[in-house]
């Protein structure tokens, strides 16, 4: 017997009649009762009593209804499934992403995104950019935002965006009357920094360096959050990113820097793993929120 001799059965049992069948089903009638026929030979038992030109379930037919209608239950839980699936409904994320947009840009996406796929759970990991790169090359997450370069094999890179990075300043600091800052303003200040081991740190400790001026550092972090709060506390310079600014609009205030340290990131995902459809619905939320930032 085969699932559609069994649908033909179950839905001749719901309607009482092979009318009703050809119509749950979209065939004819001729189709049910040939299908009936069919899973009658199958069984090797009668499911009707044909007396008097009606069809007339027998007590197998009953019996060997009660287990098809448990069987046809898990059937339609696995096309709701597979509906879910197709909509991207449902289903698993598992994202790395930098530090910078942890803290309010990927919530916001995160937020968006359970409002139309509540049935989709979502790991959200913080790294630093070389650990991300990682962990796409070893399959270990759907996807993730990372900065330039990268070195590793078995990784995708779609660029996500390339923009310049901006100076942040205190309320009310001296430079704020500038639109555009250079190096040798910054010469005097106390300026807050990201470590040594990040690839921002790098690309601004060179700018410095072919201009030859020296900065004055006074604070140190992994993070350009913290960068910017401790800027907003009033306790030095130093660059932020755009999704960062955004975060602290109003507690911060921002200038384009000359010549540009870019921020540029990408979003990397395993070379040999396609993206499910629930991780191509998450990046086209990502895509828009990205944009209304830049």
């Amino acid at each position: 017997m085969n699932l559609r001799q069994l649908e033909a059965f179950r839905a001749f049992m719901m309607s009482g009649s092979t009318k009703g069948a050809a119509e749950l089903m979209g065939v004819s009638q001729p189709a049910i009762s040939r299908l009936i026929d069919q899973l009658e030979r199958k069984t090797s038992f009668p499911l009707f009593d044909r007396a008097k030109g009606r069809l007339v379930p027998t007590p197998e037919a009953l019996l060997l209804y009660e287990e098809v209608e448990r069987t046809f239950v898990s059937v339609d839980k696995v096309r709701e499934l597979a509906a879910d699936i197709r909509a991207a409904h449902v289903g698993q994320l598992s994202i790395a992403v930098l530090p910078a947009l942890a803290l309010r840009f990927l919530p916001l996406v995160i937020e968006r995104f359970r409002a139309t796929h509540p049935r989709t759970t979502i790991s959200m990991t913080i790294q630093t950019s070389s650990k991300i790169e990682e962990w796409a090359a070893a399959q270990h997450i759907d996807f993730g935002i990372a900065e330039y370069p990268f070195i590793r094999a078995g990784v995708e890179a779609e660029d996500f965006c390339r923009v310049p990075q901006l100076i942040a300043l205190p309320h009310g600091h001296a430079l704020e009357r500038k639109k555009i800052i250079a190096p040798k303003d910054l010469a005097h200040e106390a300026f807050i920094s990201l470590t040594g081991n990040t690839t921002g740190r790098h690309l601004i400790d060179q700018v410095f360096q072919r201009a030859q001026v020296a900065r004055r550092l006074v604070l140190e972090t992994q993070y350009v959050a913290v960068v910017a709060e401790f800027i907003a506390r009033g306790l030095g310079v130093g660059f932020v990113d755009p999704f960062t600014a955004q975060d602290f609009h109003g507690r911060i205030v921002v200038r384009r820097f000359e010549p540009d340290v870019d921020f540029h990131l990408a979003v990397l995902h395993p070379a040999h793993r396609p993206l499910s459809r629930a991780a191509r619905a998450f990046l086209s939320l990502l895509r828009a929120a990205r944009n209304e930032v830049l």
